[in-house]
């Protein structure tokens, strides 16, 4: 297997990506989007892309505008600019090589993004949705402080330093941004393949709320809920392996593997 660092252009500079491939070019790419505020690098994505890799796909993961080591400002994080970088990146790869398939995904706040430029760009094939849905999370997150100072201040862990975090005091600018786009109605706009993946134990992003997202979406379409699962599955690598492989049987059943 092999991994390759490189910086694509973008609006506000340059943003950081990571490539994992199994040597072959079998004209099949992934583009992978991490959820709100999470790191490409964390085990999720990271996992994922390994799992797709295998399968004969190239897969792309990156750090949206103004996260971790992409270029930018915090205050140029929002659901317009990530579906640009969604862009960038899709045509930074195009111009590598020739692909016959396109997939988006991604988790959480990531999969929502996904779901949005499927249902704008015709060059996406299909479309992964990992526990999508947080619109509902953000409005419910959205508090006094956020509209008092104009910014809510929120904490993740460092890639491989689970007992270190970075702050991002992100303004209430994307929170408004984001609240443009609703994902409920976006996806009966894609006309591609989809999967849908629940969490049993997610309370940020719940099933019922997934499976309505679902049931709004066009055929071929497949859900799955993983048992004893939560939203930050992540930090377990047992429960990271059986996303993925849900997500692979699933993507085997649409013919899409």
């Amino acid at each position: 297997m092999e991994e390759e660092k490189i910086r694509i252009p973008s609006s506000f500079g340059k943003l950081s990506a990571v490539i994992n491939y199994n040597g072959k070019k079998e004209g099949k790419l992934a583009i992978l989007c991490p959820g709100y505020l999470n790191s490409k690098d964390y085990e999720d994505l990271a996992g994922l892309a390994l799992a797709l890799a295998e399968h004969g796909y190239t897969a792309i993961r990156f750090n949206p505008t103004g996260t971790w080591d992409s270029e930018g400002d915090i205050s140029q994080y929002n659901s317009t600019q990530y579906l640009k970088d969604i862009g960038n990146v899709l045509d930074y790869m195009l111009g590598l090589s020739h692909f016959k398939r396109i997939l988006i995904g991604g988790h959480s706040r990531g999969g929502d993004i996904s779901l949005i430029y499927a249902a704008r760009d015709s060059r996406v094939s299909c479309a992964v949705a990992i526990m999508p849905g947080s619109k509902r999370a953000t409005l419910q997150a959205k508090n006094d402080d956020w509209e008092k100072t104009g910014f809510q201040k929120s904490y993740r862990d460092i890639p491989g330093q689970k007992d270190k975090n970075v702050q991002f005091d992100v303004p209430l600018s994307q929170l408004e941004d984001y609240l443009k786009y609703d994902v409920e109605k976006e996806v009966g706009k894609v006309h591609v393949p989809v999967i849908f993946i629940a969490g049993e134990l997610d309370s940020v992003c719940p099933v019922g709320t997934i499976r309505e997202i679902f049931n709004r979406s066009n055929e071929p379409k497949r859900f799955a809920i993983i048992p004893g699962v939560g939203h930050d599955y992540r930090r377990n690598a047992n429960e990271v392996r059986m996303v993925n492989a849900a997500v692979i049987r699933l993507m085997d059943e649409l013919g899409i593997l």
